[in-house]
């Protein structure tokens, strides 16, 4: 497995009114099933680091694999939708800004690689995300959720059941 290489952000604290909108936008492009969106919110060499790019070994790095990860999810979850659920969290001493998040749907399609049929199971789970930033976009995602919890929701999980 690859150490992922986390790009500089820049080394001032975010306009808080700008992180809002910043995030506003990046659930827009989840919520409305348009990943093409992401490009113009992240930098060249942004990298995107999770739950499932780690148990993977997916390394998602740059605009086009952003966009290339969330068709993915979104191919998988096609009614997905995000909502954000508490206050975001600022760094002083850097541009980072974490946001809170509960994402529910439904797994009704394909989950490809590893080519699962979806199942229709419904599903809720909460997360954080952190993103770094230089200038108006995003460097760095560090998201952090309950992948095997989610896998158990929609069934093809271990202790999954029916």
């Amino acid at each position: 497995m690859t150490a992922v290489v986390i790009p500089e952000c820049d080394p001032t604290p975010l306009d808080r009114a700008f992180a809002v909108r910043w995030y506003d936008g990046w659930i827009r492009a989840w919520n409305e099933n348009r990943p093409e969106l992401c490009r113009e919110l992240l930098t060249d060499d942004f990298v995107l680091d999770s739950p499932t790019t780690r148990h993977t070994g997916w390394h998602v790095q740059g605009p086009a694999a952003a966009e290339g990860y969330i068709g993915y999810v979104l191919g998988a979850y096609p009614d997905l939708q995000w909502e954000v659920t508490a206050p975001p969290l600022y760094a002083d001493d850097r541009a980072r800004a974490g946001f809170h998040w509960r994402g529910t749907g439904h797994f009704t399609g394909r989950l490809d690689p590893p080519g699962i049929e979806g199942t229709g199971r419904a599903f809720a789970f909460a997360g954080l995300e952190v993103f770094d930033f230089r200038g108006d976009r995003a460097c760095y995602l560090n998201a952090t959720y309950d992948l095997h919890g989610l896998m158990k929701q929609i069934g093809v999980g271990r202790g999954a059941r029916s």
